[in-house]
C-alpha cells in the first residue's frame, strides 16, 4: 500500500500512463508516415511496446532523480512528501532506478542494437540535467535558461522513440523529425510552465513557481507565447505528414480558449481561475501527440 500511495502522490499512473502511451504511439507513427507511409495494419507491436515502456519508465527515472536532487530542499520546505515523511526510502528508489535502466537497455537491444546509441544520448543529457550542468546555483538564478535546458530532454527522448522505427528500417534523420522534436519541446513547455502557475493564496514558501517569480501578468504572457509556439510548431510538424490543415482547424478553438483563460487569470489570479492550468496543459499535450501520430492514418498522407 505504501508504494500505491507513493505513485498516487509522486507519479500518478492515471495521469502518466495515457500521456506516455500517446507519447510512444505518436513518435513511432509519425516516423512511419515520414518514411514510407503506413496503415493501421502495418503497426509493429514490438516497437510500440518498447516505446511506451521506455517513455513511461524514463519519466519514473526522472522522478527518482528529482527525489535525490531535491531531498534536502524538500525536507526543509515540503516535509509532507513521501520520502521526507519516511513512506519510502531513497535506497529503495535507487534499486528501482537500476532495474529501470536495465529494462530500457534490454528493450532497446530487442528492437535494434543501433537504437541503444540513441538511448545513450538521452542518458547523457539526463545525467547533465540531474547535475544541473554542474552549475546549480548559477543555473537556478536564470529561470528561462533553466527551463529550456531541462525541457530539452523531451525532444531528445522523442528522437529516441522515433529511432525505434526509422533506424531498423535503415532510415536517416530528416527535417520532418526535427520539426517533430521542436513541436515536442514546445508542447512539453506548455505543461511545464502550466504546472507551476499558482493563485497567490496557494503559493508555498520556498517553492519556486512562475507566478511567484514573474507575477501573474508576466507569467501569463510567457504561457501565451509558449502555447502559441506549441500551436504553430505542431501545425508545422503536421504538414510534414499531410495533416497540418486538420490540426490547424481542430486546435484553433482550444487555442482561443487557452488565451481567454490566460487573460482571465492575469486579471484575477484566483484559485478558481488557476484550476484551468491544472487540467488544460495535459489535455493539450495529449491531443498534440495523438493527432500527429493518429491523424495521418485517416487523413492526408
Amino acid at each position: 500500500m505504501r508504494w500505491w500511495t507513493y505513485q498516487k502522490e509522486r507519479f500518478p499512473l492515471s495521469q502518466y500512463l495515457p500521456m506516455m502511451l500517446a507519447f510512444g504511439f505518436s513518435g513511432i507513427s509519425f516516423s512511419m508516415h515520414l518514411g514510407s507511409g503506413g496503415r493501421l495494419g502495418d503497426l509493429s507491436v514490438a516497437q510500440y511496446v518498447a516505446a511506451g515502456l521506455v517513455v513511461l519508465t524514463f519519466f519514473m527515472l526522472m522522478r527518482i532523480a528529482d527525489e535525490h536532487k531535491d531531498f534536502e530542499e524538500d525536507g526543509k520546505f515540503r516535509p509532507y512528501r513521501p520520502v521526507q515523511r519516511g513512506l519510502v526510502k531513497l535506497s529503495e528508489l535507487r534499486i528501482i532506478g537500476v532495474f529501470i535502466v536495465i529494462l530500457q537497455i534490454g528493450l532497446s537491444i530487442w528492437v535494434g542494437l543501433p537504437v541503444l546509441g540513441m538511448l545513450a544520448i538521452v542518458y547523457i543529457w539526463f545525467i547533465l540535467m540531474t547535475a544541473e550542468f554542474f552549475v546549480p546555483v548559477w543555473l537556478k538564478k536564470r529561470h528561462t535558461l533553466y527551463l529550456i535546458s531541462h525541457m530539452m530532454i523531451l525532444p531528445l527522448l522523442n528522437l529516441y522513440v522515433t529511432s525505434i522505427e526509422w533506424l531498423p528500417r535503415g532510415g536517416t534523420f530528416s527535417f520532418g523529425l526535427l520539426a517533430y522534436m521542436v513541436s515536442s519541446f514546445c508542447d512539453g513547455t506548455v505543461v511545464e510552465v502550466g504546472r507551476k502557475l499558482r493563485a497567490k493564496e496557494d503559493e508555498e514558501y520556498g517553492v519556486d513557481t512562475y507566478t511567484q517569480i514573474w507575477g501573474a501578468k508576466r507569467s501569463m504572457i510567457v504561457w501565451a507565447v509558449v502555447i502559441t509556439a506549441s500551436y504553430a510548431s505542431t501545425v508545422f510538424a503536421g504538414f510534414q505528414v499531410g495533416v497540418g490543415l486538420p490540426i490547424l482547424a481542430i486546435l484553433f478553438p482550444l487555442y482561443v480558449i487557452a488565451l481567454f483563460f490566460a487573460h482571465k487569470f492575469a486579471k484575477d489570479p484566483s484559485p478558481q481561475n488557476a484550476k484551468f492550468f491544472k487540467v488544460f496543459p495535459g489535455v493539450w499535450m495529449f491531443l498534440m501527440y495523438f493527432m500527429l501520430g493518429g491523424l495521418p492514418f485517416f487523413v492526408g498522407g
